[in-house]
């Protein structure tokens, strides 16, 4: 569901990622003619930035060698006496194991356990891997420490600094940002190109889609959440909808309760019946266990108030004596069914999610348990029908977020919302069922009717994704086709409705245009189909 342009990111496996290491070492040594050990130091002490080490050694090879600590310091006066002892335990070879070890470029001798000490100390910790070099263990010394000095350690200490450099290359790369695909049991390994990625809110939002078959953000490493930010997708994992899942439970089981009729539990008043109320006459704290069903309160000092708003009695008469409605009740209520929409809409969203994550799953296990005579091209092609289903799925689950936190209180552009989910819904629906017919064809026929086939499901894999491309940018863009008013609803001869703003009476309580099944739809200008993408 993206416009035909050059991915920024690769999906490779931990041997991949190795391999492209050891590529820009070997770039870096053949063409500057200096040692791997020496191209390893200079790497990472430029964040391994191939570039920034290639400039540094035109302009002046000596001093870039220098300032990485690859060229011999000036002698130790006492280098006479690291010759014999450790500078540190000062033992000697005889009252250990093992034989003086020092970097090419000082004359700094160590034990080899006061080198493991040493590298286990300041380097191998993870909190210490933003450290561009690794120099000799005494103090005064800048002698860069590379593989030829670590191959004179054995070989745990040896095996411990090749995945110190591995992991400073995924994590302390300028170049390349690299993260694990945080799917379950995952292996596989993302590369973004950092110059790609200016810190725009489009880049760092990024849909990545693993090998594996998960799909996340880039910048918040949740599963994929367009159209919404990656913050409304953390508050409503995280807060919003537990709270509001938890909510409905307790509304279900109180809905077991005998009422009075014509009493509506909102999720609001329910909070409300869990806490004390307080009177507005004598501001006494009132217990409003079992009172929550009789609109009005009488308190023991005598005053009636509505516990929803917590006004008096008199405020909620009309000079006819009658009572009327407040604005709280139709704004708590109001609210309370937008709420209970969004988590069912997004609950029965997310049983097709998962179909369709179980649909790709068992597809690539039959291909696997039981070959058939498709292609590897007719493979292909039904995956991406199957993964773009499941894309399309959960943008259409997260719309409901999109709901819940940009349409709260605008009914013209959720209706407008939800025409546009109920269309997607509809296309993947008769895309789904296509590509199953399909598929299932193909799995048993490989004759020229299955060419044919296979033609029709590529352009409607197209058609799919341009039309959710411009879904997604309709609702990222807030809707802007709906032009929403604010009117009052007291004021004037006329109420205007907030969806068409037809000017209707006062004696309409629905407005006449809106209502009229005579009216033209909405039309679905901005989701035509686009390029084509990939």
């Amino acid at each position: 569901m993206e416009k035909d342009q050059k991915s920024p990111y690769h999906v490779l496996t931990k041997d991949e990622v190795r391999e492209k290491m050891k590529k820009q070492i070997d770039d870096i040594s053949g063409v500057f003619s200096i040692s791997e050990s020496d191209a390893i130091v200079l790497l990472k002490y430029h964040r391994w930035d191939s570039m920034k080490v290639s400039d540094c050694l035109v302009e002046n090879k000596e001093k870039a060698l220098l300032e990485s600590g690859l060229r011999s310091v000036v002698p130790d006066p006492n280098g006479e006496l690291s010759l014999v002892l450790c500078l540190f335990c000062f033992k000697t070879p005889s009252e250990f194991d093992g034989d003086l070890v020092s970097t090419p470029f000082c004359s700094h001798n160590f034990c080899t356990a006061c080198w493991n000490n040493h590298l286990k100390r300041f380097f191998y910790p993870a909190e210490k891997n933003n450290q561009t070099a690794i120099s000799c263990p005494h103090p005064a010394c800048r002698a860069a420490v590379g593989p030829d000095t670590i191959e004179k350690l054995p070989v745990p200490d040896q095996d411990m600094y090749k995945k110190y450099i591995l992991k400073s290359y995924r994590e302390g790369n300028k170049v390349l940002d690299i993260k694990k695909c945080p799917a379950r049991d995952c292996r596989y390994l993302i590369a973004f190109q950092k110059e790609n990625n200016d810190d725009g809110e489009e880049d760092c939002s990024l849909n990545v889609v693993c090998l594996c078959g998960h799909i996340f953000c880039w910048r918040c490493m949740l599963e994929s959440h367009r159209p919404v930010t990656c913050n409304n997708a953390s508050d409503w994992l995280y807060k919003d909808l537990k709270i509001l899942s938890k909510v409905s439970d307790e509304s279900s089981k109180l809905s077991s309760i005998p009422a009075r009729k014509n009493v509506v539990l909102s999720p609001s008043s329910i909070r409300r019946t869990i806490t004390k109320t307080c009177c507005p006459h004598c501001l006494r704290s009132e217990n409003m266990h079992g009172k929550q069903y009789s609109l009005f309160v009488t308190c023991t000092c005598g005053g009636r108030y509505y516990w929803r708003c917590m006004q008096s009695e008199k405020d909620h008469k009309e000079a006819s004596g009658l009572y009327k409605l407040c604005n709280v009740q139709r704004t708590v209520e109001r609210e309370a069914e937008v709420k209970d929409s969004c988590v069912e809409h997004w609950k029965a969203c997310g049983v097709l999610v998962e179909k369709a994550k179980s649909d790709l799953k068992d597809f690539e296990e039959s291909i696997i348990e039981k070959p058939s005579d498709l292609t590897e091209k007719d493979i292909t092609i039904i995956r991406k029908g199957l993964m773009l289903v499941r894309q399309c799925r959960q943008v259409i689950q997260w719309s409901c977020v999109y709901d819940y936190y940009h349409a709260e209180y605008e009914t013209s552009k959720r209706e407008y919302l939800r025409f546009l989910q109920a269309n997607a819904t509809s296309l993947v629906d008769s895309f789904a069922n296509t590509l199953k017919e399909e598929k299932e064809r193909g799995l048993s026929d490989t004759s020229q009717e299955f060419c044919c086939v296979k033609h029709k499901v590529s352009v409607e894999t197209t058609d799919l994704g341009n039309h959710f491309y411009h879904f997604i940018k309709t609702l990222q863009e807030g809707l802007d086709d709906v032009k929403v008013k604010a009117y009052d609803n007291y004021g004037g001869l006329f109420w205007f409705c907030d969806r068409c703003t037809y000017g209707n009476t006062w004696f309409h309580k629905k407005c006449q245009v809106c209502c009229d099944d005579t009216a033209a739809p909405p039309e679905l200008s901005d989701l035509s189909m686009g390029d084509v993408m990939k």
